[in-house]
């Protein structure tokens, strides 16, 4: 009897003799680096990696940077390259607005983890409005809400699930012209992705934040270098302290220019390669994000 491995390779040998740019991403459920390390680059182009799936819910839920941390730390020991999907849920779990009880704050947060991570992120449809859904999973695959037109403006017919009661309230119409919308949050970071190779493909660094309550990770890519902060919690934090243990840095005076918001940032000296006690702004705001490039 064949593996699935040995099938996978007849599979992806097949499809790549037929066109060498298709590109084909699997499901293995569960699977972190150490599974996924196993089925890409001879049987399929990607996979989504759940583990850091879970680190970037779980840590934006539970307002601590354990979890993600954790992901980028097993990332780090299989798959170096990043070669992988990430995500926050998918169709077959309950949507991440539910997970975090409508909490906009949370949704934010976790959509930054996912648009400044390494990885081919991928957003569930609604995702970047804030859609609810819990199992079944009819309930999860509702129509998209559009507007506040009669189906929400997905069909002039009959859909096939009952609309979520929000659609009124909570569609891209309502969202696309105020800037501070959850779709206009996703919007933004899409476009810094695609705008900075550090953010696209460059290589990562957890920083060490001295509070369980703040994620950073440092972007590198030959030509920039991108600091992310994130504060996870629904308060704000003023007792931080940044650290790169890691001596890759140019020793000298950086000069952080924010690209996310306008808010500046204190110089920022390199020593050694490194750097230590680091407080680029005084006080963090409750599920907020700050990008900075170090120029």
């Amino acid at each position: 009897m064949q593996s699935s491995h040995e099938w996978f390779k007849g599979f992806y040998t097949a499809y790549k003799e037929m066109n060498p740019q298709a590109y084909a991403i699997g499901e293995v459920y569960g699977a972190g680096s150490s599974v996924i390390k196993s089925y890409t680059g001879d049987q399929l182009d990607h996979v989504f990696n759940f583990e850091m799936s879970s680190g970037f819910v779980n840590s934006v839920n539970g307002g601590a940077n354990s979890g993600v941390n954790s992901a980028f730390k097993f990332v780090f020991q299989d798959m170096p390259d990043f070669n992988y999907a990430t995500f926050l849920t998918n169709h077959d779990q309950n949507r991440v607005m539910s997970v975090f009880n409508g909490n906009t704050g949370k949704a934010k947060a976790a959509a930054s983890l996912l648009l400044t991570s390494p990885g081919t992120p991928y957003i569930y449809f609604g995702e970047e409005i804030g859609m609810t859904g819990k199992k079944p999973d009819e309930d999860i695959r509702v129509p998209m809400q559009w507007s506040d037109a009669e189906n929400a403006g997905f069909t002039t017919g009959t859909p096939w699930r009952a609309l979520n009661s929000d659609y009124e309230t909570v569609n891209i119409a309502a969202q696309l012209n105020d800037p501070d919308s959850l779709l206009n949050h996703y919007r933004t970071l899409i476009q810094l992705r695609k705008e900075h190779s550090a953010l696209l493909s460059g290589d990562a660094i957890l920083v060490e934040t001295g509070n369980s309550g703040v994620f950073a990770l440092l972007r590198t890519s030959d030509n920039e270098k991108i600091l992310i902060i994130v504060n996870l919690k629904d308060e704000t934090i003023s007792d931080y302290k940044l650290s790169l243990k890691e001596n890759i840095l140019t020793d000298g005076t950086f000069l952080p220019a924010s690209l996310f918001g306008t808010l500046q940032a204190q110089p920022l000296e390199i020593s050694g390669g490194q750097f230590t006690g680091y407080q680029p702004i005084s006080e963090l705001l409750p599920y907020q994000t700050y990008i900075f490039q170090l120029k």
